[in-house]
């Protein structure tokens, strides 16, 4: 899931994202976290190592050390494609944003902040703040083994049946287009949304092209990257 806790200045934003941080990791979760800032400064330095190498044209420049990496890029990066990023590259189950008031994800405001579109809790306690955090966890990890069609043959729509499942009303099988094989499909990196049928003609079919070639074997996963169509260039003619 994703969080920002956002605030005025020295409003306890940083103290409580840190006893958040230790909380979840504590209990097991996998967090992540991105230090948002309305000012325009940075880490790098004017002078250093790293910034020499901009000036000259490096963009982003990658610092490395035995106990850290750092990628500095020179220029704003949307908040949805960090969050991206971070999710596909370090699978965290918790995603924490300091200091971010506007975008999609659900607010938490801290001191005298008032409450925007999608705040879900305004000074909350720390106990309340990780109850909340671990059932929205528990929805999400629920809605990923989900179909996504929100077709409401179970009376929910997937969302819905998740936060059944989560609160014992209900079981994962009682989703009508639950898939009887486990298939995920990715646009970009973006997960598309199959039912039972959809995921059978899917599976018999690559399964059935591959059983003909060198190599296969029928008890291992298959991954198959389809690459976006370019467009031939042609010369011009003369």
């Amino acid at each position: 899931m994703i969080l920002s806790i956002c605030g005025y200045q020295d409003s306890g934003k940083t103290t409580l994202v840190e006893q958040l941080i230790r909380a979840l990791v504590r209990e097991g979760y996998k967090v992540s976290s991105v230090k948002h800032a309305s000012c325009r400064r940075g880490v790098d330095s004017k002078g250093k190592d790293t910034w020499r190498h901009w000036q000259a044209g490096s963009d982003p420049v990658v610092f490395s050390s035995e106990i850290e990496t750092s990628v500095i890029k020179h220029s704003e990066t949307p908040i949805d494609e960090i969050v991206r990023m971070v999710m596909a590259d370090y699978h965290p189950d918790v995603v924490i944003i300091e200091g971010l008031k506007q975008g999609p994800f659900g607010k938490v405001t801290v001191g005298d902040s008032k409450p925007t579109k999608g705040t879900v809790l305004a000074n909350p306690s720390l106990k309340k703040l990780v109850d909340y955090v671990e059932a929205e966890v528990a929805v999400e990890r629920v809605l990923w083994r989900l179909p996504g069609l929100d077709c409401m043959k179970c009376g929910h729509d997937c969302e819905g049946l998740a936060r059944a499942i989560v609160a014992k009303k209900h079981g994962v099988t009682d989703c009508v287009e639950l898939p009887d094989v486990d298939i995920e499909i990715f646009i970009g990196k973006n997960k598309i949304s199959t039912g039972k049928f959809a995921s059978k003609v899917v599976n018999e079919t690559v399964r059935g092209l591959l059983s003909s070639m060198h190599g296969y074997e029928p008890d291992k996963d298959v991954n198959i990257h389809l690459r976006a169509k370019k467009p031939i260039q042609r010369d011009k003619k003369r």
